[in-house]
């Protein structure tokens, strides 16, 4: 469709594409850093040029097995450090405007333009994967099957070469990979084209080969397979990982989060949502629904099965709709993406669906990160101004409480304290303690140390013991009598709605399948 102004003939698709990124910057301009971006700015302050161009595995692990990824992005962590945040707002605005005009050309080879242009944006925001779209760290999530599926449709239509290059670009970017690569080439398997499907999945074997030669050439690298793996945990967690995205996706979990989203709403982004619905309301009905092309579906059922069974190799994920892991989400949400676009039906009935499981949802949460930044900002400047945390001394123990986590509803989201690494990013600046550890329900007091039973870290106990409370900004010396009973004060951690429920059965079978989350249920 074109329009004529001033005399000059404009293609409206631009319009689309203005509009796109105007409501990313509003959703992304303002919220900031999160979770272990704080670790990684103090652990790279003060890097010069040459120790960023060649990484020590030693000290950056888990990164040097995507270095497209580390050279990208994590650039901004030495030179924009905390100073700067909004252009790490700007580089996320970027990066998504990028990764949805990319899945978009994708789209276009299986669905009419609208609706292709739906899929992307759906896929790119949806609501079940909010980290994915705020946390500066998880960019990759949105990179890495952004440059892969362009490279699908590159391939498709015999552009061999670039491809090729964005195909081996995309699989070596991180170790989030693998699905996409191995997923997307069974739906040219599916199509019979096995020549194309061979030539996919070779920067999926290559980058395999490279995960597995650095694993045993660097042991200290971080590992993402479990060494005590046996079949039968495999299969646990590949069932844990299956009913997990489940009750994420279309069960409980995700009606409770869209609903304390939209509670989430300021009034400005309720004027955005209406802004957004009239132009949908104005805007041409959506083309017509046309059959769900086979190959694709079984594709992407295959991405979201190669997931499980990656995730599944280290049992250290389950999908949820909550907290900072729900990243894990993204690969299944490709699949609800398409089956949404495809066979949302063309009339307004179907915009006020979209309006309440999709736009007002988005906005929401872009209100609650944004809430939780301005938050984080304030007790970070207590911590910097506090001239009483500089008096404790080394031979003391640093107990920290509060702001573990941001609450949307009753639920524990989004990461702060929660860390042990973010705790001493942020604190070791500005006391001489060399045992600080935020105090959480889950940990437990035994032989004179402190026990996280969710990281395994040990802390211990020093005849001198002080809590800073970062509620108040108040700091307290207290007796070795009394952390238990601290311990029993602190709030529960709610990272599921099965921790509010009485029947234990539930618990029970999330136990058996996954002990680790044994924590979450701890009295």
């Amino acid at each position: 469709m074109k329009i004529k102004l001033h005399n000059d003939i404009i293609d409206f698709r631009y319009f689309y594409h203005i509009v796109i990124l105007i409501i990313l910057s509003y959703l992304i301009f303002g919220v900031g850093l999160h979770g272990d971006d704080y670790a990684e700015i103090s652990g790279m302050d003060g890097y010069s040029l040459w120790e960023f161009l060649n990484p020590d595995p030693s000290k950056h692990n888990i990164q040097i097995l995507g270095l497209p990824n580390f050279y990208t992005f994590w650039w901004a962590y030495p030179v924009l450090g905390y100073e700067y945040q909004w252009l790490y707002d700007v580089i996320k605005i970027v990066v998504h405007a990028v990764s949805i005009y990319l899945i978009y050309n994708f789209a276009q080879d299986y669905l009419a333009h609208d609706r292709a242009l739906l899929m992307s944006l759906i896929f790119v925001l949806y609501p079940l994967h909010d980290t994915t779209t705020y946390w500066y760290m998880t960019l990759y999530y949105v990179t890495v099957p952004a440059l892969i599926l362009y490279a699908h449709s590159l391939i498709r239509h015999n552009r061999i070469g670039l491809g090729l290059f964005l195909l081996f670009l995309g699989s070596m970017w991180h170790y989030a990979s693998p699905p996409w690569v191995f997923g997307m080439a069974m739906v040219f398997v599916f199509e019979k084209k096995i020549k194309k499907a061979i030539i996919f999945l070779i920067p999926g074997f290559v980058y395999i080969f490279y995960y597995f030669w650095f694993k045993f050439s660097y042991p200290n690298v971080e590992r993402r397979i479990n060494p005590d793996l046996d079949l039968i945990s495999f299969i646990k967690h590949m069932a844990l990982q299956f009913l997990s995205f489940i009750e994420s996706a279309i069960g409980p979990s995700f009606f409770l989060k869209i609903f304390y989203a939209i509670n989430s709403i300021s009034f400005m982004s309720m004027l955005g949502v209406l802004i957004v619905v009239i132009f949908l309301f104005k805007s041409p009905l959506f083309s017509l629904r046309k059959r769900l092309y086979g190959p694709l579906f079984f594709g992407l059922i295959s991405v979201v099965l190669f997931s499980f069974a990656m995730f599944s190799l280290t049992g250290l994920y389950t999908h949820s709709a909550f907290s900072l892991s729900n990243r894990t989400t993204i690969y299944g949400s490709l699949l609800i993406a398409f089956l949404l676009a495809a066979l949302l039906p063309a009339n307004k009935k179907s915009i006020i669906l979209l309006l309440l499981i999709f736009i007002a949802p988005v906005f929401g949460l872009s209100d609650h990160w944004k809430s939780w930044n301005t938050h984080q900002k304030i007790i970070i400047e207590n911590i910097q101004t506090n001239s009483l945390l500089g008096k404790v001394d080394k031979n003391s123990t640093l107990i920290v409480t509060g702001n573990l986590w941001s609450n949307l509803g009753p639920f524990s989201h989004i990461g702060f304290f929660s860390m042990p690494w973010s705790v001493d990013a942020l604190f070791k600046d500005y006391t001489k303690s060399k045992e600080i550890v935020a105090l959480t329900p889950y940990m437990s007091l035994r032989n004179g140390f402190i026990f996280d039973e969710k990281f395994g870290g040990k802390y211990f106990l020093h005849d001198k013991i002080y809590v800073y409370n970062t509620e108040n900004d108040s700091i307290l010396e207290i007796d070795k009598l009394n952390i238990k009973q601290l311990i029993m004060q602190q709030p529960k951690i709610v990272r599921h709605w099965s921790q509010l429920v009485k029947e234990i059965w539930i618990q029970d079978i999330i136990i058996w399948l996954s002990p680790r989350l044994s924590y979450l249920f701890k009295n």
